[in-house]
């Protein structure tokens, strides 16, 4: 199972998203965490308890879900850490975000695909809403948007080309408006 999260640390910085497959085994979980991988054996103490076996070391973990909501307390030996599970709606509406250089929009990819239809070409004016690509990934076809309206400053990616989480796949900028 592969999932995306937010992981926020308790000294109020901003949520790391981190990339998280699993695979339960006969000899209990194999994991990985942004790359780094671990295998551990997992005891259920009680609901919401779980005692993980790792390095010679046994962790008490609890996890206490968030009503109504996709966020989770984890408390980890006496830390607690608020996580939330991105689904595939959630990451799309969280990839198109403001870069750092003047305002201008990246639409990143929210998960791997493969690039069916490019809509739109570097130097098209788009308005809000408007899609630019069609991605397929996991056998559906999602239209990659521009949540606000200006200029493509320019396309990453062509019909067919694979991507994988986060890659970049369109810069919008925004079109100053001119007074007369």
């Amino acid at each position: 199972m592969q999932y995306k999260a937010i992981v926020n640390v308790p000294n109020g910085e901003k949520g790391e998203t981190v990339d998280v497959e699993f695979e339960r085994t006969a000899a209990g979980i194999e994991a990985s965490v942004d790359g780094r991988s671990y295998s551990v054996e997992a005891s259920i103490v009680k609901p919401g308890v779980v005692l993980l076996h790792w390095a010679s070391r046994s962790i008490e973990v609890s996890v206490l879900p968030e009503e109504n909501s996709s966020s989770a307390t984890v408390s980890i030996e006496g830390q607690r850490i608020s996580v939330e599970i991105l689904d595939g709606r959630r990451l799309l509406q969280r990839t198109a975000r403001h870069s750092d250089r003047g305002g201008a929009l990246e639409i990143r990819s929210p998960m791997p695909g493969k690039i069916v239809r490019v809509l739109l070409s570097a130097g098209a004016d788009v308005v809000a809403g408007q899609g630019i690509v069609v991605m397929e990934a996991m056998k559906m076809q999602n239209e990659m948007k521009s949540s606000m309206s200006g200029r493509i400053r320019q396309i990453e990616v062509v019909e067919g080309e694979t991507v994988r989480s986060g890659d970049l796949i369109a810069v919008v900028e925004s079109i100053p408006t001119s007074e007369s």
